[in-house]
């Protein structure tokens, strides 16, 4: 069995590392865009019953792209690739 990597590509460009599993990999993207995320749950909060443009916690897709959003247009795909 291949060794698996993945790679956060965010508006088209690489994140300076690869992870080695889906979740370390979310959790750099939840990092880096934690502002904006902390943003919109405050706003969730003071705003019951709306929904949020945020879509961070999806789980691992099927094929080899995982499509992330972050609220302002940014978007995140992360890439799931064997290591030969």
């Amino acid at each position: 069995m291949p060794y698996i990597i993945y790679v956060v590509i965010e508006n088209g460009d690489p994140y300076p590392v690869a992870y080695n599993t889906y979740v370390a990999a979310v959790a750099a993207v939840k990092l880096k865009h934690k502002e904006e995320i902390d943003e919109e749950l405050r706003w969730l909060e003071d705003n019951p019953g709306q929904h949020g443009c945020n879509d961070v916690d999806v789980p691992e897709a099927a094929s080899s792209i995982s499509r992330l959003y972050i609220e302002k247009g940014i978007h995140i795909e992360i890439h799931r690739l064997p290591v030969v």
